[in-house]
Order: C-alpha cells, then structure tokens, then sequence
C-alpha cells in the first residue's frame, strides 16, 4: 500500500448517505481512485481476482485453440457452401423443367428428364452418404436432452 494518504472523502464512501472526511489513499496500481483503508482492501481484492481469471479465461482460450482446428472447419464451411449452391442451382433447374406446360416428344426433353433424374439419384446418394451422424456426436446430443 501507500504511504501517501491525504484527507478527504473515500470516492466510493461518497455513495453512502453521510460521508465524512477520513484518511484516503490512492489506488497506485491501476485506477488513481482516492479510496479509504477498506474500500482500498475491497479494490486490490477484486483486481487481484480479476487477473487470475484473466489468466484462467487465456489458458482456456490457448487450449480450446489447441484443439480447434480452425483449418479444418474452414474447409469444411466451404464444401457446405459449394453444396448449398449445387443445391440451389439443381433446384432451379428441377423447377424448370417441371414448370414446363407444354409435353412434346422431343427426345431433346427426356434427356433432361433422365439427365436431371440421374442427378438427383446421385445427390440423395451423396446426401445419404455425408449424413451419418458420428455415433460420439449422437451421444453427447442425446445425453444433453
């Protein structure tokens, strides 16, 4: 602590609903409050456990870093984009071929119809096949219910 201390009001005293001039001294380590004995007690307390959970909360960040790999999910955002508009175009087209009103023969027409049917057979397969939910991940889903 300080050896300066001066008369004066506490800055957190002032609050209460008499203040009264006591001895105050200054908070040297951080904030330059003028502050009473046990306000001043209070403050280097509290700053004292703010840095040891600031500490805490930096070696829990340093380690969720460690096992997050930012890389990996990365690419994994963008296979999820690309699906999504390979999604959006398929759907697009699906749309407008079967807006189509008019039926004729042409052979032109249902090799659309096979060429997008084969598609759509394959997106499912696809879908079918990246869908399986990690039997881990099921778990810590059902146990969080």
């Amino acid at each position: 602590m300080s050896e300066v201390s001066l008369s004066g009001q506490c800055e957190l005293c002032v609050h209460q609903s008499t203040p009264i001039p006591i001895r105050v001294f200054p908070c040297l380590y951080h904030c330059k409050k003028m502050l009473c004995i046990s306000h001043l007690s209070e403050h280097d307390q509290y700053l004292e456990k703010q840095l040891h959970l600031q500490k805490q909360l930096a070696n829990l960040w340093e380690n969720y870093q460690t096992r997050f790999n930012e890389d990996k999910w990365q690419k994994e955002l963008d296979k999820l984009k690309n699906k999504l508009e390979k999604y959006r175009q398929l759907k697009e087209a699906i749309n407008h071929v079967l807006g189509i009103n008019q039926f004729n023969d042409s052979m032109e027409d249902n090799d659309k119809f096979q060429r997008l049917m084969q598609t759509v057979q394959d997106a499912i397969r696809e879908e079918d096949q990246t869908n399986v939910v990690p039997s881990k991940f099921y778990y810590s889903i059902e146990k969080s219910k």
